[in-house]
């Protein structure tokens, strides 16, 4: 069977996953989409490229608005906005949201146009000096006999009219809700960075704590004065600054309503980028619903958002919750290169994310604070994730379900493939009730150990703490450094009336290939497996952790002690998979490959080599 990949993407019909559906929720009922096809009242054109723009026109397709805040100063449910091509330097602060799934404010992109809306700033090639006033370079204490270097450094001084009220280069990272973060236990030197970002060239320069650190960096960095008003550059090889285009954060978000709670918002084909936004909690995203309800954010790209990219929940946990909070449709979207989350939510419920690329999330390497992951979402029901990727991720899981997430909740056909984490690839936290996480694809997981003693969490496919009634089913992990399925009882945390039990767990039809501590780690005897296939495990890879002493077996005393597994296999076979183009290949002789088939998410293991499994639809 040969399966081909079109220009959009792989459709239905040619994908290589089961056939089956990936539309119902846990409890098997179909998820309830709210969209409605849109017949718009009004549609408004901008265009920051024309002589003859301006705010006082009509915003007609021959007399376009200049801004796009005009556009969403102006407009009523059922408008929409077509912006064409350029860069928008500004945040939109939408006035009103739509009233139903058929009446819509709508902000799109014209078709094919490359729209960019950025919250930095280009800075005046001709305000650059050379540095002055500062030891640049080690130095003995007290004194000014530093290391002899010839090391150039240039410093930009803002007038502070360049931020609005709101300057990034003079607030720290550290989050404005502390509860949770755990001083002791962490480096804080990320937590007290400032949160503005400098950008080369459209490339991020690395920020140091003190001026003494430039001179050692040749690739490049700044340093920022106290007040955050002036700043300190090593270009990269002792370059100027006139070899680059330059541009400096200034705007906390691009995207957010000044009220809480709007609804019925779409946006769609447009890139937001660059925001010098804080450590999460609050959840304050480069876009943001701002506790609104009904948005529909689709073929957009995220980027360069100092720490999280979307926000769409109720941002804290000291928040009134809006009403009707939640069903969201994020879809097709690019979210990359954000420091500490990708998408985070609070009480957002009924959400559905489905068909988006997220990459590079995590880099602040603040995963003690708690809130870090590509995906991070509370207290949310109802909720699918489905045929996204989550790739090159550090720092941060490609999923955290958090405190009361997962009832009814479905993670089906996305890929998960190099990430770093002390949390695992899914991490699910003290949730309850039904969650089912079938049919994907885990690789490349590794660990911090310095961060994972506490759970042995990290480098695992999935890992739950103090979590019940998750059904984890035809998924196949493969260079797993940690476990592939895991859990931690918890049983002192409460939530709600009781602590967490760990039962009521089925892990079936898996395929576990170089999982390196454990393949299935249980907490106690009030759980399941059966039918999954083992290949490549180390001795003692089925762990039953109560009561004491912990067991470590092999699927044969796995079979004699608890009467599971009776359809498990144990084979050889191998595999690797490419997370750049996602082209997995499964090896093996005939006879093992045959014990493959119908386990996992794929149709036909005997051909697996170099296919393509983006499970991506029109993107």
């Amino acid at each position: 069977m040969l399966f081909l990949l079109s220009p959009y993407g792989l459709s239905a019909q040619n994908s290589p996953f089961l056939e089956i559906s990936d539309s119902k929720l846990a409890n098997g009922i179909v998820f309830p989409n709210w969209e409605k096809k849109q017949v718009f009242l009004h549609t408004y054109y901008v265009d920051g490229n024309n002589p003859s723009a301006s705010d006082g026109n009509q915003g007609t397709a021959d007399h376009p608005f200049k801004t796009i805040s005009k556009a969403a100063e102006i407009m009523e449910p059922g408008d929409r906005v077509i912006i064409r091509e350029g860069e928008y330097r500004e945040t939109v602060h939408p006035a009103r949201g739509g009233e139903s799934a058929e009446k819509m404010i709508t902000y799109e992109a014209a078709a094919g146009a490359k729209v960019i809306i950025s919250g930095s700033f280009l800075l005046d090639i001709k305000r650059w000096k050379e540095g002055r006033g500062w030891i640049y370079a080690n130095h003995e204490p007290y004194t000014e006999d530093s290391i002899i270097t010839s090391t150039r450094i240039w410093q930009y001084d803002f007038n502070g009219n360049e931020f609005g009220g709101y300057n990034p280069f003079g607030m720290v990272n550290l989050m404005h809700d502390r509860e949770y973060l755990q001083y002791k236990k962490v480096n804080m030197d990320r937590h007290f960075l400032r949160r503005g970002i400098l950008f080369l060239n459209g490339k991020p320069l690395e920020q140091v704590m003190n001026p003494v650190d430039l001179a050692s960096k040749d690739s490049g960095a700044f340093w920022i004065e106290h007040n955050g008003l002036r700043i300190h550059v090593r270009f990269p090889g002792n370059s100027r600054p006139d070899d680059y285009r330059i541009e400096a954060t200034a705007k906390e978000q691009v995207f957010v309503p000044l009220e809480y709670g709007l609804g019925y918002v779409a946006i769609k084909g447009i890139t937001f980028q660059h925001a010098g936004n804080g450590f999460p909690v609050p959840q304050r995203g480069l876009v943001s619903t701002n506790r609104g309800h009904h948005w529909l954010i689709e073929k957009c790209t995220i980027e360069w958002a100092n720490s999280l990219g979307l926000d769409m929940g109720n941002e804290m946990w000291s928040t009134v919750h809006q009403p009707g909070l939640g069903y969201h449709i994020v879809r097709n979207n690019l979210i990359k290169n954000c420091g500490i989350g990708g998408l985070e939510a609070l009480g957002a419920k009924q959400m559905l994310i489905e068909d988006n690329l997220f990459e590079n999330i995590g880099w602040q390497n603040a995963e003690l604070a708690f809130e870090s992951g590509a995906i991070k979402i509370h207290t949310t029901i109802n909720t699918m994730i489905r045929r996204n990727v989550f790739r090159h991720i550090s720092y941060a899981p490609g999923i955290w379900l958090d405190y009361l997430a997962n009832e009814n909740c479905r993670i089906t056909k996305n890929v998960f493939a190099d990430i770093i984490t002390a949390r695992g690839a899914i991490y699910i936290e003290v949730s309850r009730h039904d969650c089912l996480v079938d049919h994907n694809i885990f690789y490349k997981l590794r660990s911090q150990y310095w961060l994972s003693g506490e759970y042995g969490a990290g480098g695992s496919a999935l890992y739950t703490d103090g979590s019940d009634s998750i059904r984890f089913s035809d998924n196949l992990m493969l260079d797993i450094e940690n476990t592939g399925y895991g859990d931690y009882l918890n049983a002192d945390r409460i939530v709600g009336s009781r602590g967490g039990v760990t039962r009521w767990h089925s892990v079936t039809n898996n395929i576990f290939i170089d999982c390196r501590k454990h393949a299935i780690e249980f907490p106690n005897m009030y759980n399941f497996s059966n039918g999954n296939i083992f290949s490549h495990v180390p001795p003692g890879y089925l762990k039953m952790g109560n009561p004491l002493p912990a067991l470590l077996l092999d699927i044969e005393a796995w079979q004699k002690c608890f009467g599971w597994e009776k359809d498990g296999k144990k084979a050889e076979v191998g595999g690797k998979l490419n997370p750049n183009s996602l082209e997995l290949s499964i090896t093996g002789k005939t006879i093992e490959l045959e014990k493959l088939f119908l386990k996992g998410p794929f149709k036909d293991y005997q051909k697996f080599l170099n296919i393509n499994i983006d499970p991506r639809l029109g993107y």
